[in-house]
C-alpha cells in the first residue's frame, strides 16, 4: 500500500515542483537581437554571450513580461537608449569589438540591468544607485558566468576562457581605490561624504563601482532578490526625491518577499526604512 500511495502522489509533487522552478525563471522572456556590423565578430558568437550573461540574472526572475533587446555597435560607450526600437524593442549599444568576451560580457550585463530596473527618464538624483546596482550586475554575472562555463560554455572549446571572465572581474576590482576609503570609513560614511557628488554626477563609474564591491556580497549570499530590482523604477522620480525616499517607494512597490532584504541594502548605508516608514 505504501508504495502504491507514493505512486499516486508523486507526479502531484513533480508537477507542483516544476511550476515552482518555471515561475521562478524568466530566461525564455528574454529575446536577443544581435546586428554583428562592426564588431568584427560572429554573430552567433554575440548571441551566446550576451545570452550567457542575461540568464545569470533571469534565472532568478519571475513574471516577467516578453522583452527584447537589440545589441548593435556603439560609438560612445556602453549605453541602452531611452527611445525603443520600431517594435518596442531596448536598443542597447556596446563599445567592444573582435573576440573580447569578457568585455561584452561586462558591458551587456550592465545594459540589460538598466532594461529590468524600468530605466526611464525623470528626475536623475538617485541614478547613481541603478548605476551602482547595474555595476553589481556586471561583476555577479561574469563570476557566475566563470564557474558555469567550466562544465557548461556555450562552445566546448569556450571551456578554458572561463578562468578568464574572473580574471577580468578581479582587475576591475583592484582598480576600484574608492573601495578602500569605504572599508576604512564604512559604507554610511562613504555616502554621506559623497552624497551631493553621486546626485548630480549618477555615472561616476569609480564611485559606483566601489559601492557595487559591497552590494555585491548581498546579492551573491541571496540571488533570488535580483527579481527584486524590476521594482526599482516602478513609478516616476519626483524632482527633490531623496534617496531614502526612493529606497522606500522601491519597498513599498516590490513584492513582499523582497522587504528585508530591500531593508538590508539601505542598512548597508546607514538607513532605515521601518524608521521612515513611520
Amino acid at each position: 500500500m505504501r508504495n502504491l500511495r507514493t505512486s499516486r502522489f508523486l507526479p502531484a509533487a513533480i508537477l507542483v515542483f516544476l511550476q515552482l522552478g518555471s515561475q521562478a525563471d524568466s530566461r525564455k522572456s528574454l529575446t536577443i537581437q544581435v546586428n554583428a556590423e562592426g564588431f568584427n565578430a560572429s554573430k552567433a558568437d554575440i548571441h551566446a554571450v550576451c545570452r550567457s550573461a542575461a540568464d545569470q540574472l533571469l534565472r532568478h526572475m519571475s513574471g516577467l513580461e516578453k522583452t527584447t533587446a537589440d545589441v548593435s555597435r556603439g560609438t560612445n560607450g556602453p549605453i541602452v537608449l531611452f527611445r525603443r526600437g520600431k517594435k518596442g524593442e531596448h536598443l542597447i549599444r556596446l563599445a567592444t569589438e573582435k573576440l573580447y568576451w569578457a568585455q561584452y560580457a561586462y558591458q551587456f550585463s550592465h545594459e540589460i540591468c538598466h532594461v529590468l530596473c524600468g530605466y526611464d527618464e525623470d528626475f536623475r538624483g538617485n541614478l547613481w544607485f541603478e548605476e551602482t546596482i547595474c555595476e553589481v550586475a556586471s561583476l555577479y554575472c561574469m563570476r557566475r558566468m566563470s564557474v558555469e562555463w567550466r562544465t557548461n560554455a556555450p562552445y566546448e572549446n569556450w571551456r578554458s576562457y572561463a578562468p578568464l571572465l574572473r580574471d577580468y572581474t578581479d582587475e576591475i576590482e583592484r582598480t576600484r581605490h574608492d573601495y578602500l576609503e569605504i572599508m576604512r570609513t564604512g559604507m554610511p560614511a562613504y555616502y554621506q561624504k559623497h552624497a551631493r557628488h553621486l546626485s548630480s554626477n549618477g555615472t561616476d563609474r569609480e564611485k559606483n563601482g566601489a559601492m557595487a564591491l559591497v552590494l555585491l556580497a548581498a546579492f551573491e549570499r541571496q540571488p533570488q532578490h535580483w527579481n527584486a530590482i524590476r521594482w526599482l523604477n516602478s513609478s516616476p522620480s519626483p524632482k527633490g526625491e531623496t534617496f531614502p525616499q526612493y529606497l522606500l517607494k522601491w519597498q513599498r512597490a516590490a513584492p513582499p518577499k523582497h522587504s528585508a532584504f530591500i531593508s538590508s541594502i539601505a542598512s548597508l548605508y546607514g538607513l532605515s526604512l521601518e524608521e521612515d516608514l513611520k
